[in-house]
Parts: C-alpha cells; sequence; structure tokens
C-alpha cells in the first residue's frame, strides 16, 4: 500500500538516473495480454534515453534486471489493478499497483515521479481500523478499495489469551458474550477484578497497537461497543484517532465491512480541507486564490500556498531558476527541465501544503494547476 511515509521514501531517494515507468493496467479481458507488451516497450525507450547519457549497456542491463524480470512473471501480469507505477534506480527497485489509471511513461531524470502515487494518500490514502474487542480485537491496513490485516504479531488480541500469559491475575475469564455479559470467576471476583483485568488487557493492547501505528502515522478509526471504547480511549495514546467512533460490535463484522465502515468516516478526514478550499474559488476577486503556474510556483517556493491543486495524469516542462525567482515553460524537454507539475507536488508537501490531484473536469477552474494561498 502507498501512504505517507512511501512518498516521502520516494521523494528521498537520489542518484542519477532515477526512472519511473508509469501506466494503465488491465484486470481482464485480451488486454491484460498486452500490459507486459506495453511495459517492455516503456523499458525499450529507457534504455534509448540510457544510451543517449553515455551508459553503457552493461551498465543499464545491470540497472533495468529486475524490471525486466517481472516479463518473465505471468502471474504479475494477471493480478493487476487499475493502474503501475515501477520506480527503478541503482539500490532501488519498487512498484505499485494502483486502483486508478495512470499515464503511460518513461521518465529518465535525478528524481523519481510522486505524481502517480500521489492521489493514494490525498483522495485514496491509507488509513487504519481498529477492532476495540474483549475476544477477537484486529488492526486493519486500509484504503478505500484495500485491505489486510497487520495486527501486530505476538499481541494478545482477546482477554482469554492475555489471561493465559497471566496467571499471577489469579482470575478466570469465562466468555459468555461481549460486553457487560463477560463473566469473570475466581477468589474474590466482582465487577471491580472484571474491571481490573479488562483494563490491563486493554493497557497492553494499545501498547501493541500504537507502537505499530506510529511506524506509518496513518490516521486511525476504531470500531466497537461503548463499553470497551470507553477503555480503550481512556488509555489511548495515538494523537491521529479520529473522533467519530463506529459504535458497533466488530466480532459480526469481516474485514471488509470494517474497511467499509472506517471509509465513510475517514472520508471526511481526507477531503474536508480540500472542499473547503475548492469553496474559496467561487468566490469573485478572492486574491487569496490563482490558477496562473507562475504564480503557484513562486507562492509556494515561498511558503504561501496552503492547498495546491493539481491535475491528474499531465505534465507541464520546463524549470525554476532559483537565483532570479522565475519559471520558464517548455513545449519540450531538454537538459535541465523537470517536470513542473511534480516538482510543484513535491515542493508543495516540503513547505506544508496540501497537495490533492484532481482529473481535469473537476480541477477549479478547469485549471492545469491551482492553488489557495496562506497570505
Amino acid at each position: 500500500m502507498v501512504s505517507e511515509k512511501t512518498v516521502d521514501e520516494i521523494l528521498e531517494q537520489n542518484g542519477n538516473p532515477l526512472i519511473t515507468l508509469s501506466m494503465p493496467t488491465h484486470k481482464k479481458g485480451e488486454e491484460v495480454k498486452q500490459d507486459p507488451i506495453r511495459f517492455k516497450n516503456l523499458l525499450t525507450k529507457v534504455q534509448e534515453r540510457l544510451d543517449e547519457m553515455g551508459m553503457k549497456q552493461a551498465e543499464y542491463d545491470k540497472l533495468l534486471k529486475k524490471a525486466h524480470n517481472l516479463l518473465e512473471q505471468p502471474r504479475f501480469w494477471t493480478h493487476q489493478d487499475h493502474g503501475l507505477v515501477v520506480y527503478i534506480a541503482k539500490n532501488h527497485f519498487s512498484y505499485y499497483k494502483l486502483p486508478y489509471d495512470v499515464e503511460e511513461r518513461a521518465y529518465v531524470n535525478t528524481h523519481f515521479l510522486i505524481t502517480p502515487i500521489l492521489p493514494m494518500v490525498s483522495m485514496d490514502g491509507v488509513f487504519n481500523v481498529l477492532a476495540v474487542s474483549r475476544s477477537n480485537a484486529r488492526l486493519l491496513q486500509c484504503t478505500r478499495n484495500e485491505v489486510r490485516d497487520i495486527t501486530p504479531e505476538g499481541a494478545n488480541t482477546s482477554v482469554d489469551d492475555y489471561l493465559e500469559e497471566a496467571p499471577e491475575q489469579e482470575l478466570q475469564f469465562h466468555t459468555g458474550a461481549e460486553g457487560n455479559d463477560a463473566m469473570f470467576f475466581g477468589h474474590g471476583a466482582g465487577d471491580e477484578d472484571r474491571r481490573i483485568v479488562v483494563e490491563q488487557y486493554f493497557r497492553e493492547l494499545e501498547k501493541n497497537i500504537t507502537d505499530m501505528l506510529k511506524q506509518s502515522n496513518d490516521p486511525l478509526v476504531m470500531v466497537g461497543l461503548e463499553d470497551n471504547i470507553a477503555f480503550y480511549k481512556k488509555i489511548n495514546n495515538y494523537n491521529r484517532t479520529v473522533d467519530n467512533i463506529i459504535d458497533a460490535n466488530p466480532d459480526e463484522m469481516k474485514d471488509a465491512e470494517l474497511k467499509s465502515a472506517g471509509w465513510k468516516v475517514i472520508q471526511e478526514h481526507f477531503l474536508k480541507d480540500m472542499y473547503r478550499s475548492l469553496e474559496q474559488f467561487s468566490e469573485h476577486n478572492n486574491e487569496k486564490v490563482s490558477n496562473n503556474i507562475a504564480d503557484v510556483i513562486e507562492s509556494t517556493v515561498m511558503g504561501r500556498s496552503k492547498t495546491i491543486f493539481i491535475t491528474r495524469g499531465e505534465d507541464r516542462w520546463g524549470h525554476y531558476d532559483e537565483e532570479k525567482h522565475e519559471v520558464h515553460l517548455t513545449d519540450e524537454p531538454s537538459n535541465g527541465d523537470v517536470d513542473l507539475l511534480n516538482w510543484l507536488a513535491a515542493k508543495g508537501r516540503e513547505t506544508g501544503s496540501n497537495v490533492y490531484m484532481l482529473p481535469r473536469d473537476q480541477m477549479p477552474l478547469k485549471a492545469t494547476v491551482a492553488a489557495e494561498f496562506r497570505f
């Protein structure tokens, strides 16, 4: 899955050359057979570019070996989504299957393109769902279209498991049902004993869950019955937990159902700032918005851009002269030119802007780029 951490890691790569390959892919039909052919054609374009740069064949054969190996894996091509992006460098190789179409492209430069994966964190971003349960706790990593169980290995996910590893509690736990119907038996067992054991179980669970979540720092939605949520919220230390709680018994829900319920909550979390910024463009004579690419780039360099909108699937060639503070646009790339839309997305993230990739028909003022300024 693509997360904020993924984008940061891609941005941190440096070297020459850094290669980004992107292309639409297919899940079924005759076009599935064409996907590896199109990928091979992209590799041919890369080889031609590396030839022009003076790289020897033995060098680029080694550089592109892992990419060529994908052509020998039929299952890789029959298990695709709507798009594919591949990143290649001397000490880096990664690929991501995307739930949306991307432009067919072979990009060779001193940086990777983040624009193919950016919609995954701005519009289809990663979030987590925690099933807060006394009998089957689960931590799920999700996007709108995917879900996988990332419950920390070795974590006790039920009170039964906890008591098996904590005999010093001198209590036996018998699960009659979830929530208040759970019954404890043992010497002096009562409401207070029950509360102590459940709280200790959730305290241990919270530590394991929070340690896992801090590795990626993605937002968290909690699903659970009221009394279990109350226990967990009291000890929860993860500061990216969404306030809106889903009041339901997660033991009765499949992973896919938990993901769908979580997406309904998280959608507002991802998009509320975007919709608020879009409203600014409907105001006439608003000096805090612009759809002029030069103005947007200059404002972003200065740290003025609060929210940036970039058209998905397009490019604009040129470069920014940092000494003269000038934007130079070109129809065709030449030495020193970069994809300015990708450059703008990276610079926006660097300067603290919210960056969104939208289809052309959803862009403010139908522009290639647009931005709302802080001041």
